[in-house]
């Protein structure tokens, strides 16, 4: 995270210094930028069954809200459907689909906002400015998030359950378990993309 404009701009004229600098600031807050996965799955890797989750956990309820509070969630239509129609509170919703028209905002709850997509990457450009976004399901948002994420926030219920959505495989070759806390029911699992880990 360097914080410095990419070497080949460097190279553009004087006269297009007000082009430069838009590009470098979109570099700069790109690489700032962190796409973070947060799931909740079974211990075989169940997320969803008939777009509702299979358990109930408050602790988890808790530490998504705390972990996402203020910051852009990106979701499907499927996973904004499971919400009834009620937006997470104090957190930009933003809903990938191709199918759903625009959605207005709560008139009344400023801090909250909704905004339609037509794909994921365009979630992303969208979040330009934040410096994390949270990808939150369903299964085909999580599946294409993993080559941009840097980082997944993953709770595991000890207990297995039926189910007709699953979080994709964790391929140990580009995500490393950087952190764990076990409880009876479940745990917090963080997992850090390889190439994104500083070794000092």
């Amino acid at each position: 995270m360097s914080g410095k404009c990419p070497p080949f701009l460097d190279s553009i004229d004087v006269w297009s210094f007000a082009i430069r600098r838009i590009i470098c600031y979109d570099v700069i807050m790109r690489e700032n930028q962190e796409i973070i996965i947060i799931a909740a799955m079974s211990e075989n890797r169940v997320i969803g069954k008939n777009n509702a989750l299979p358990w109930s956990l408050a602790e988890d309820m808790i530490h998504f809200r705390e972990l996402t509070f203020g910051w852009p969630c990106v979701m499907g239509r499927k996973t904004w459907e499971s919400l009834s129609g009620r937006p997470l509170a104090g957190r930009l919703n933003i809903v990938v689909s191709s199918r759903l028209k625009e959605i207005d905002s709560p008139a009344d709850n400023k801090s909250t906002a909704i905004k339609t997509v037509s794909s994921l990457t365009a979630a992303i450009e969208y979040c330009a400015a934040y410096q994390k976004i949270f990808i939150c399901g369903g299964e085909t948002i999580y599946r294409a998030a993993l080559p941009f994420a840097s980082r997944i926030e993953l709770t595991v219920i000890h207990q297995n359950y039926d189910g007709d959505t699953f979080f994709p495989e964790i391929d140990s070759s580009q995500w490393i378990k950087t952190s764990a806390r076990d409880f009876d029911t479940h745990s917090f699992i963080v997992y850090s993309k390889v190439n994104g880990i500083s070794v000092k």
